[in-house]
């Protein structure tokens, strides 16, 4: 009588389980995760806002600003005396982000070849001749859209870092005029 030997199926399963291991690895790394998904649908959607307000600007002919703080973003406009929400457009009010999402904006660190130089101070003697409450503090955005379409270079950093994984960031770069570049996605492996 031969002696027919099978799998057994404690091998069986351990076969199952690595094929399975390899493709979740596999898998992840061709769809990415969905921490790096949201920072890109989140810059993706800023930058089709931005292009919005840029549009807006240009055939309401008002210049625009964006202020970033405590980890949000709104756009703001100019009415002659202050900066103010931007009137009649929902889709421009204030985004949020909590943590541990963050927004990150860099100004200085970019090249600046003189092309267009935008001072707060500009905006600075409109407001100085209005009547402000003594409660209200006026706000001044660090970007500039302006109607000619022009805009502030900058750097808006969308990042994700919970102190246990890998921090991961997207880049929105403006410089000068539109269209804004994304780049991305950036994971610090030096953690």
């Amino acid at each position: 009588m031969k002696n027919n030997r099978g799998f057994t199926l404690l091998e069986v399963m351990l076969v199952l389980v690595v094929i399975g291991m390899l493709l979740k690895v596999l898998v992840g790394n061709i769809t990415g995760s969905p921490i790096e998904d949201k920072l890109d649908l989140e810059s993706q959607k800023f930058t089709a806002l931005f292009h919005l307000a840029s549009e807006y600007a240009l055939l309401n002919n008002i210049e625009l600003g964006l202020l970033v703080e405590d980890n949000s973003y709104q756009f703001l406009a100019f009415d002659g005396l202050r900066w103010v929400p931007v009137p009649e457009q929902d889709s421009l009010t204030q985004a949020y982000f909590e943590e541990p999402y963050a927004l990150t904006l860099i100004l200085d660190d970019l090249p600046s070849d003189g092309q267009m130089m935008v001072s707060q101070s500009l905006f600075e003697e409109f407001e100085e001749e209005a009547a402000f409450d003594e409660e209200e503090e006026p706000v001044y955005p660090q970007i500039f859209i302006l109607s000619g379409g022009d805009i502030t270079p900058f750097k808006l950093t969308f990042s994700y870092d919970d102190d246990f994984g890998l921090p991961v960031h997207y880049d929105v770069l403006g410089s000068y005029t539109i269209p804004l570049t994304i780049e991305g996605p950036f994971i610090d492996e030096t953690r």
